[in-house]
């Protein structure tokens, strides 16, 4: 009796065959995640500095930002680093002055908020150039971005307060040695705190007009 030719429909119910890639689809999927991994450690390795941070960087700084993988990583690590706050000082317009200080626990609720005015006020740090090693950290000079971003938190505080002139700070939050927390030092003492003053600025400042000239000056 001949053979009866075999049906090529699976039976019910029998599970279907899995889905392979092909060596090439492989290799590129590989390739990928190998690369993924490597932006993964651009942060780490990036702090503190190092000339294999500074190298990776150079390549997967666009591919970090859209993927929002340039976390602070510091401020997590066992070795955190200081915090930084600005602070303001307002000339109302009726002749009163104002002082605050972002971030404020008090004033900013709920942690959220308060998590944004913290990333305002170390984005101002991250905006830092090499200094000169000859002159203390109050009186390092700013960079030309720290010089810009003041400007816009001035002119906000300008804005939202109604004032004719504000002055901001830029104030380094150290942390203790392990030594000064044992011998009682606090973390809020007041030896922990330095300070570089950004700039004062007029509300006139802004001006169109008023605004180039004094940027033209700065620059000269």
């Amino acid at each position: 009796m001949p053979n009866q030719p075999s049906n090529s429909v699976a039976p019910a119910g029998a599970a279907p065959a899995p889905m392979r890639w092909s060596p090439r689809v492989r290799a590129l999927v590989s390739m990928l995640v190998a690369l993924h991994v490597v932006a993964l450690l651009v942060g780490p390795l990036s702090v503190p500095d190092s000339i294999m941070g500074r190298f990776l960087g150079r390549f997967y700084r666009p591919y970090l930002e859209v993927a929002y993988l340039n976390h602070g990583y510091k401020f997590f690590g066992p070795d955190p680093g200081p915090s930084h706050l600005v602070r303001y000082e307002l000339e109302l317009a009726d002749g009163n002055r104002l002082k605050g200080v972002f971030p404020d626990r008090g004033e900013h609720w709920p942690r959220l908020l308060y998590h944004r005015h913290f990333m305002l006020s170390e984005f101002i740090m991250a905006l830092s150039e090499p200094g000169d090693p000859r002159l203390p950290w109050e009186k390092q000079p700013l960079s030309e971005r720290q010089r810009a971003y003041s400007r816009s938190y001035a002119r906000h505080l300008l804005d939202k307060h109604e004032a004719n002139r504000v002055t901001l700070y830029f104030v380094e939050h150290l942390i203790p040695s392990p030594q000064e927390v044992l011998d009682g030092m606090k973390l809020d003492d007041p030896g922990l705190y330095r300070t570089r003053k950004l700039g004062t600025y007029a509300a006139d400042d802004f001006d169109d007009a008023v605004a180039v000239a004094k940027v033209a000056e700065e620059r000269q």
